[in-house]
């Protein structure tokens, strides 16, 4: 699949100015609904408004109307950020209710009902933000297959990734030390982060969202 810019997929009443309210405004009266999101994305923003046009791919689309603390209502963010910013969105899910209900919510956003591993690897093109919030992990200390699944999302999307690609994983955390004798940050990112480690790319957002900003690897 090839990318390219997103242009509206239902009718704007051009003569509302409000049909989609300035990004800074828009923002600046949701970021308090997105408890501990709140300064991933808005990490992840700043980071955008660099960039002419982002390209902007996410697995795992929006489930619910207005659950901004709930599940983050990243698409519905993203969609609001290109329609007002540039640039394009694609949101990748294999659950078709979940497709349908992104479609309802967005008006830039392409919504593809697939696998996300297997859309990832077909994409063409080159991504400034690669979101991940595909697999839902229901107990913290049993994240493995989450985080496995994101770690092959990470090598399906090779091809997108280029220098400068911000790479963020959603639904992060540390468990109380009794709980997790490593301490360490559990959830759907957990293998990735210790990728990045290993490798030596240091993190860019590191909350509730962890995130990367890729290098490529020096001669």
């Amino acid at each position: 699949m090839k990318l390219k810019e997103n242009t509206p997929k239902k009718e704007i009443n051009k003569d509302c100015t409000l049909s989609m309210p300035d990004w800074s405004d828009y923002y600046a009266g949701v970021k308090h609904l997105l408890g501990l999101r709140e300064l991933g994305f808005t990490k992840i923003f700043e980071y955008l408004k660099t960039i002419e046009n982002p390209v902007i791919v996410e697995t795992g689309t929006v489930r619910e109307e207005n659950n901004f603390e709930g599940d983050g209502c990243s698409t519905v963010l993203f969609d609001h950020f290109v329609g007002t910013q540039g640039g394009t969105l694609i949101t990748v899910d294999i659950d078709p209710v979940a497709c349908k209900t992104a479609e309802r919510l967005t008006t830039y956003a392409e919504v593809v009902e697939s696998d996300s591993i297997e859309f990832l690897s077909t994409l063409d093109g080159k991504v400034d933000l690669l979101y991940l919030d595909s697999f839902n992990i229901y107990n913290w200390l049993d994240d493995w297959k989450a985080s496995a699944h994101h770690l092959k999302e990470i090598f399906a999307a090779k091809n997108v990734i280029k220098e400068g690609t911000l790479i963020v994983v959603d639904d992060n955390l540390y468990v109380p030390e009794s709980e997790n004798s490593d301490n360490k940050k559990l959830g759907k990112g957990r293998i990735i982060q210790e990728l990045m480690k290993s490798i030596g790319i240091p993190t860019f957002v590191d909350g509730y969202h962890i995130g990367w900003i890729w290098e490529e690897a020096k001669e």
